[in-house]
């Protein structure tokens, strides 16, 4: 059986992917089958069958499928990373977690990495993350989210997160630290203003605080929480005006 070069796989994909998007799962399979029965077996083929029986929640027959492609290719990281997914989907966790861990050993040259699979993974811990911080298990959560930020930076929300969980366990300068690249990374998110102004003011750093707040009310004006702490700030007693004149010469 001849292989087919890149050019007819490529297209072979593209009718599954449009297939699929119109929901015609009958004429994907048939296309697939078709490949398989003309070239042999091909790990990209069989994954596309996992593909396209897990979209039609036949996680079973997925599973299959995902474990031929890994067994013809035994470091396709995207046959794996469905494989878990579907994992998952059958609450076989343990397993799904097992695989993940030793994705994580493959991304040690991350950068090599396609983003797509650093974001699944980073994804991943996330997700764990919050079900651990939902548990009160603050210290697995803090590591889960780290991970993730260590997978892929530009996640606001995680870092947020993030944030949060270091000021509930009294790790304030690590919360600051984390909240100013927030406010670098996305200087237009109002939630990371409000939480750097709540930091800088528990740091006894008052009109930093004050400033914050003010941009958070700037990049969204029905912020409650900024508006209050703000209502606050407008409160402090007249000897504060003494202490933010020397913040503001430092």
């Amino acid at each position: 059986m001849s292989q087919p070069n890149r050019a007819e796989l490529s297209e072979i994909r593209k009718k599954v992917d449009l297939y699929l998007s119109v929901h015609r799962y009958d004429a994907a399979e048939k296309l697939l089958r078709a490949t398989l029965a003309d070239h042999g077996p091909l790990a990209n083929i069989h994954n596309l069958l996992g593909v396209t029986f897990h979209q039609q929640s036949k996680f079973v027959e997925a599973l299959k499928e995902f474990h031929k492609a890994l067994s013809l290719n035994g470091e396709y990281v995207e046959a794996a990373l469905n494989l878990a997914a579907t994992l998952c989907d059958l609450s076989r966790y343990e397993e799904a977690q097992a695989i993940f861990t030793k994705l994580d050993q493959q991304v040690g040259g991350k950068k090599k990495q396609p983003g797509l699979v650093l974001g699944r993974l980073a994804n991943h811990h996330a997700q764990s993350g919050q079900s651990y911080e939902e548990s009160g298990m603050l210290s697995e959560a803090i590591l889960e989210y780290r991970k993730a930020l260590s997978l892929f930076e530009r996640m606001p929300d995680i870092k947020l997160a993030l944030v949060k969980l270091y000021v509930r366990t009294g790790q304030t300068d690590k919360a600051k630290q984390e909240c100013e690249d927030i406010v670098k990374i996305c200087p237009d998110l109002a939630s990371g203003h409000t939480w750097l102004g709540i930091l800088y003011y528990k740091l006894g750093r008052r009109e930093l605080a004050r400033k914050h707040w003010e941009k958070a009310q700037q990049l969204s004006p029905d912020d409650l929480a900024s508006r209050a702490y703000l209502k606050l700030a407008r409160a402090w007693p007249p000897g504060e005006a003494a202490r933010t004149s020397r913040e503001k010469s430092q």
